[in-house]
């Protein structure tokens, strides 16, 4: 059997970094910048600050590399859980920063969901994505979070625990509830329906 999948080539880019090289610890940047940019996007409108974290994370990496765990799971939910708690400390130190809303933890991530380019094939389905789209906007901003790491970053629902700090039952009920609402949205369209269920479950 081949050890070609993309959770194995981290984890062995993992080890590397841990056995001091250099090199898998650029590869690592490589892979995950552009995926780290975009979700601190979703908790801070500081490009300069966000780039300053995620360097800050893999100084660190490199830094404390030899106290790493072997079992470190999923390298890339280690990552955007790093980068998250860094951008959340930056933002609690730098009253200047503008968020959204107020100070609580769950209010710092925030995103308008358009959902177009990954599910429409046909001009005729663009009402029913609109829908979805209205719907998910106006879910809670924790659970907004929990929808976007599952569909945009494609993480697992374990991975997504770790990212948030939270317990795995707890990611679980969200996306369950998310599932739930655009279960509400199309009850009599199966197929529609279950086009859905298979994004939201990768």
């Amino acid at each position: 059997m081949s050890n070609s999948s993309p959770r194995y080539d981290e984890l062995m880019l993992w080890n590397d970094l841990r056995n001091g090289e250099e090199a898998a610890l650029a590869k690592l940047l490589r892979i995950y910048a552009k995926s780290l940019i975009s979700y601190g996007r979703k908790m801070v409108n500081d490009d300069a600050l966000i780039e300053d974290c995620i360097q800050e994370v893999f100084i660190q990496l490199w830094q404390y590399r030899q106290n790493l765990k072997i079992d470190v799971g999923s390298v890339k939910a280690y990552l955007f859980a790093a980068v998250r708690r860094r951008i959340i400390s930056e933002i609690k130190k730098n009253e200047t920063i503008s968020l959204d809303e107020h100070s609580s933890s769950e209010s710092y991530f925030d995103i308008d969901f358009s959902i177009e380019e990954k599910i429409v094939k046909d001009e005729t389905e663009l009402q029913r994505v609109r829908l979805i789209n209205e719907r998910l906007n106006h879910l809670p901003k924790r659970q907004k979070e929990v929808v976007y790491l599952k569909f945009y970053k494609e993480l697992s629902n374990q991975e997504i625990a770790e990212t948030m700090g939270v317990k795995y039952q707890s990611v679980s009920n969200l996306v369950h509830e998310a599932l739930t609402l655009l279960r509400t949205l199309f009850p009599d369209d199966a197929i529609w329906f279950g086009l859905l269920v298979w994004f939201f479950e990768w």
